[in-house]
């Protein structure tokens, strides 16, 4: 094997194995198996085995529906975030067999953490597709992922010089991704323990932190206002799932987040009053404004909702109705 092959079978298994690490499994058995593709490591040659080919075959088909449903696929890729990594940074290693035990190393620690990386980018996109949280956005989605994976290990073993520049670009873009993903992390444990919490009776989340009462005095001096937890799902001005806090007082709706240096506040309404829905779901529900004729999106933990039931806040389908000013 050239070195050229085994660069691109090292960083195309790592990239694919964030992505679907069963597929990438069966496919490379499959192919070795029949021999589609020759010359691999004799560490990659074992998952020709039947009994790996069989175990493999049951995990993508677990994985193949449970990637197809919504709010299921998140938790699904939030369970594999340490089996991805794992299974990528062995793979890779794996491919690496015929090089110096240095490289062998070097692609180990590299397999594991651009398979991260991919994981992290899949995590992102899918959780963003629930705007349109229908099977059917879920399905294509998971479809054209499992595509994805086979055409590039198909290209990695049949034109590793082709292979390589799109396996590095999907790298860097994955590394783009990675700040996504720990805020993608951070808001299922979130909305794991929210959910958890609210189930025995729990509710309104733990004390905010010091810098968010100092921010709260600044709004509103006479201390009357009210803070929700909240995740900026699309909000002007603000990442991603960035983790925030909400605040209601003098009628009015801010959100605040850490900045750089200082925190950010972002003001929703500059009315007395805004109309807002809420979409109640079973792991979070979805606050929604209308700010400068645009839609904002706050996804809120199960244990934060009493507040949200305080204002009194219409849920989708109900008739509109303005929030009071307190």
């Amino acid at each position: 094997m050239s070195s050229a092959s085994a660069l691109a079978g090292i960083l195309g298994l790592a990239v694919t194995s964030g992505v679907n690490l069963y597929l990438t499994v069966l496919a490379v058995g499959l192919a070795q198996r029949f021999h589609w593709i020759s010359g691999l490591p004799p560490e990659l040659g074992i998952l020709g085995h039947p009994a790996i080919l069989i175990v493999a075959a049951l995990l993508f088909l677990i994985e193949f529906f449970a990637d197809k449903i919504p709010f299921v696929t998140v938790l699904w890729d939030g369970i594999h975030t340490f089996v991805r990594p794992v299974g990528g940074a062995l793979l890779a290693l794996g491919a690496a067999g015929n090089l110096h035990p240095t490289l062998q190393v070097i692609a180990l620690l590299a397999g594991g953490t651009i398979a991260l990386g991919t994981h992290g980018g899949k995590m992102g996109f899918r959780l963003l597709a629930h705007t349109a949280p229908e099977p059917a956005t879920h399905s294509l989605i998971s479809v054209a992922e499992d595509l994805g994976v086979l055409g590039l290990l198909a290209l990695a073993y049949s034109h590793p010089w082709v292979a390589i520049p799109v396996l590095l670009a999907i790298i860097v873009a994955a590394a783009i991704t990675l700040p996504l993903l720990f805020r993608v992390l951070r808001f299922l444990l979130s909305a794991l323990t929210g959910r958890l919490r609210a189930w025995f009776g729990q509710e309104d989340g733990a004390r905010p932190p010091r810098w968010v009462g100092l921010v709260l005095l600044e709004l509103d001096p006479a201390g009357g206002g009210e803070i929700v937890r909240a995740f900026a799902r699309k909000v002007k001005g603000s990442p991603r799932l960035k983790a925030g806090f909400l605040v209601h007082c003098e009628g009015r709706w801010t959100f605040i987040h850490k900045g750089l240096f200082r925190p950010k506040v972002l003001g929703l309404n500059e009315e007395s009053a805004a109309v807002v829905r809420v979409d109640r779901g079973l792991m979070w529900d979805a606050l929604f404004f209308v700010r400068e004729g645009r839609t904002q999106v706050f996804l809120i933990p199960k244990n934060w909702s009493g507040a949200l039931d305080r204002h009194g806040i219409p849920s989708l389908g109900e008739p509109s109705e303005r929030v009071p000013s307190h």
